[in-house]
């Protein structure tokens, strides 16, 4: 099969991929990327794709400010090109935004000279009307999670694999970088050291991130130079500064601040920045694409998540990378929420502690949170778990905490009720009796707090409203009366405010609302998402 891929987020969301085109790859399709122009260097680190199309998103917009009539002709003319290039069987687009969905359509039309059939359109599409249509309900989850990204406890690695079909474990290893990649590192690391000639022996290198899409999600600069500092004394291990032009200013403040250092930002493609990285011991960083390139390579990975940013969802895709977040109620914070706390979370955790961590990975192989590391971070280990997902466990008691058992908790939820959910959609279930033991279940959850207590009460309260609605569908079914839809429709909409106005099952709240305008026009499918969700919450609570 020709299966073309559509993927136009920034550099980390797209090496996300690569798990979800090894798959296709490895089961003999062909597969072709659409990427963003400024990104489609990273597509030359992604294993297994055949073809890339880099769609120039930013001269389409130029030319969109000048006239639009123009800027239709020319993309309606690059679309008609990439059809013929391509020939698609499957367009299958992982991007949930409008203008994806729209361009996933478009690739769909049959091309006039080869009269080929129309390819089919598959995750985030859209229909004839113009409205947006996923194909799978693990593709509506990402929809919804992505749009309030820090609510899901699954890495959004799994939520593309999952949502493509794909089945075994996600491999997301990268392309090995070229020769000539490696040979242009080597020699950029040769030219930098001759600017370095500290005392002592240069045993190794460390890579440093400094910068993040945002400044609240950065670590502070002056922590990276105290962390160099303690890394070339104790270890003798070199930082390399890494980072785009953009991020240069990052860097050399980070020299003036005493950190032993070379400054390779905004002097590598990202082949070469692939080079470079694979040459360093442990890459210590922000939550970036950098990141992500580092766990696709196997390279170790010290990552600090701050603001808005969590490990659960967006954390590198690599068993055994140690994640730190700030021992703060506050965190991880609300997207488009000024904080009210001056951004404490930036200082919280100290160079010291993650410094502690580090020396204990290069010196004896393994992470060890000490007092000092737990005391100011919650440290979690990556590691896949009897499903396959990539999970998080602690390494600082957070486990059992109320925040830790609940991500768990929803994990088992969520992935059961998709997966349920899924069988309907492809009518394979056999109406099956699912055992207790498969449900997740608050068994272990701290019921006598009042987080607790929260959420016992709303499972309870919902699981009866999808009861009555199940009651009220039937007799919908018998008798269409205005008087029995609009009960009908009363009940829907107390159980989506119940869930909306609930902190803890927002994305729940979320695939609730895309389920029903997905399928609201379909009854039956309805009712089957109602009594799957319905025993799920049973569950929960028993």
């Amino acid at each position: 099969m020709r299966r073309c891929l559509i993927n136009l987020t920034r550099f980390g969301d797209l090496l996300q991929t690569q798990p979800v085109i090894h798959a296709f790859h490895k089961q003999g399709d062909n597969v072709s990327l659409i990427c963003l122009e400024n990104f489609a260097p990273a597509a030359e680190l992604l294993e297994g794709v055949d073809q890339v199309l880099p769609l120039p998103g930013g001269s389409i917009l130029a030319r969109l400010m000048r006239d639009w009539r123009l800027c239709a002709d020319d993309l309606a003319a690059w679309i008609r090109e990439a059809r013929t290039q391509l020939c698609p069987d499957e367009v299958f687009n992982l991007t949930p935004t409008a203008g994806a969905r729209l361009l996933g359509r478009l690739m769909t039309l049959p091309t006039e000279q080869s009269g080929a059939p129309a390819a089919i359109l598959n995750g985030f599409g859209m229909d004839a009307h113009g409205f947006g249509r996923n194909s799978s309900p693990w593709g509506s989850y990402v929809q919804a999670v992505t749009a309030r990204r820090g609510c899901s406890p699954f890495n959004l690695t799994d939520g593309f694999f999952r949502m493509a079909g794909c089945s075994g474990l996600a491999d997301n290893t990268l392309r090995s970088p070229a020769t000539h990649d490696i040979d242009r590192a080597h020699k950029l690391l040769e030219e930098a050291s001759e600017c370095f000639a500290p005392a002592g022996e240069n045993r190794g290198y460390v890579a440093f991130q400094l910068g993040a899409s945002a400044d609240a999600r950065r670590w502070p600069v002056e922590h990276f130079a105290a962390l160099g500092r303690i890394l070339w004394k104790e270890a003798r291990l070199l930082p390399l500064l890494m980072g785009s032009a953009q991020e240069t200013e990052l860097a050399q403040r980070c020299l003036r601040l005493g950190c032993p250092g070379l400054d390779l930002s905004g002097r590598t493609s990202l082949p070469v920045l692939a080079a470079a990285l694979r040459q360093c011991r442990l890459l210590v960083t922000n939550d970036t694409g950098t990141m992500h390139l580092a766990a696709g390579l196997n390279v170790p990975i010290l990552a600090v998540f701050l603001a808005t940013a969590q490990p659960w969802d967006t954390g590198p895709y690599q068993e055994n990378s140690c994640n730190l977040e700030p021992r703060l109620d506050c965190h991880p914070c609300s997207f488009n929420t000024p904080c009210p706390h001056n951004h404490a979370c930036r200082h919280a955790i100290s160079p010291e502690a993650v410094a502690e961590l580090a020396l204990s990975r290069l010196g004896e192989g393994t992470w060890k949170a000490g007092p000092r590391v737990s005391h100011e971070a919650r440290v979690w280990l990556s590691k896949r778990d009897e499903a396959g997902f990539m999970n998080l466990r602690s390494l600082s008691g957070d486990d059992d905490s109320e925040r830790g058992l609940w991500l768990h908790t929803q994990q088992v939820f969520y992935r059961h009720f998709l997966d349920a959910w899924t069988r309907e959609n492809e009518h394979t279930a056999n109406k099956e009796n699912f055992s207790a033991s498969a449900f997740a279940n608050l068994s272990a959850f701290p019921l006598e707090s009042a987080r607790g207590q929260r959420i016992l009460s709303i499972a309870e309260k919902t699981s009866g409203m999808l009861h009555l609605a199940l009651e009220q569908g039937r007799l919908l079914g018998l008798r269409n009366t205005e008087k029995n839809r609009n009960a009908f429709l009363v009940t829907c909409s107390r159980v989506a405010g119940i869930f909306a106005d609930s902190p803890d099952f927002v994305p729940l709240s979320l695939l609730w609302r895309t389920a029903m305008q997905e399928h609201g026009d379909d009854l039956p499918a309805i009712f089957r998402f109602f009594e799957l969700l319905r025993q799920e919450l049973s569950a929960l609570v028993r």
